[in-house]
């Protein structure tokens, strides 16, 4: 009919091109998937890189640590030809002779496989204090460790952490986030309304009126104490309270003196 306005026919049929991710849930799978594709897609680039450092890491841990992850199941004996016969186990309620062994950590440097699945093993965080502990304690290729001998090989592991769990991990997840936000605007870009107006319609949908829980008579000691409890002056307080007893146990040093002690118990 030409007497008829287009105006609320089209404003009749924007809302439901916003509404669209929000009715229609069964799509959201399959969107997910594309999402995820893609960012594998993106993240190429970058594995590629990560691959290339975790190598080189490899590669430097191999000339510092070859050869130096063993121990003697005797810890008396600190070298590889000292580890011969018997000695005896106190760790046991009986006291057992036990056999003389040189072994390896299950976890070592001597080749750059190895390496790769050491250094793999530490970015996760799963048994690196343990590895750690190895590399420092490690002294020289046919002999056993020394606890603390090399205490600056620890800055090896300081730097790969700032690389790899923090740097390298940080960006995937940046990269991911960047392609699921592109990917849902590339959905939305056939609906004619703007990404604020689809933003305020999610709003409005999902929005819960917050409500606060108040006494309400007004003249009891409730309401004054909820009043109180409330007001920024007492949340300054509790602030400058917490702040206080972090300076305190600040000042807890060993040894301190018996002056000192007192106040601070």
């Amino acid at each position: 009919c030409p007497s008829l306005s287009l105006r609320p026919l089209s404003s009749t049929l924007l809302l439901p091109c916003g509404l669209t991710p929000l009715l229609c849930p069964v799509l959201l799978p399959q969107a997910v998937f594309d999402c995820v594709v893609n960012s594998l897609k993106n993240v190429l680039n970058i594995l590629i890189v990560y691959m290339l450092f975790m190598f080189i890491f490899a590669v430097i841990a191999v000339q510092l640590f070859k050869g130096k992850f063993f121990y003697c199941t005797d810890e008396s004996k600190e070298l590889e030809r000292d580890c011969r016969g018997q000695y005896l186990d106190y760790e046991k309620e009986e006291v057992e002779a036990q056999p003389r062994q040189w072994k390896k950590y299950d976890f070592h440097y001597d080749n750059v496989l190895w390496a790769l699945l050491t250094l793999f093993t530490v970015s996760t965080g799963e048994g690196w204090p343990m590895v750690l502990k190895h590399s420092v304690d490690a002294t020289y290729e046919e002999q056993g460790p020394s606890p603390g001998f090399r205490m600056e090989l620890s800055i090896f592991y300081v730097v790969y952490f700032v690389v790899f769990p923090f740097f390298f991990v940080n960006i995937f997840v940046a990269l991911i986030i960047i392609t699921f936000q592109e990917q849902g605007d590339k959905v939305m870009s056939e609906c004619s309304l703007e990404k604020n107006e689809r933003a305020c319609i999610d709003f409005a949908i999902s929005a819960k009126p917050l409500t606060r829980y108040m006494p309400q008579n007004k003249q009891s000691f409730q309401y004054k104490t909820w009043t109180f409890v409330v007001s920024p002056p007492f949340e300054y307080f509790i602030m400058a309270m917490i702040a206080l007893n972090t300076v305190v146990l600040m000042m807890k040093v060993c040894k301190a003196h018996h002056t000192c002690q007192g106040p601070l118990c």
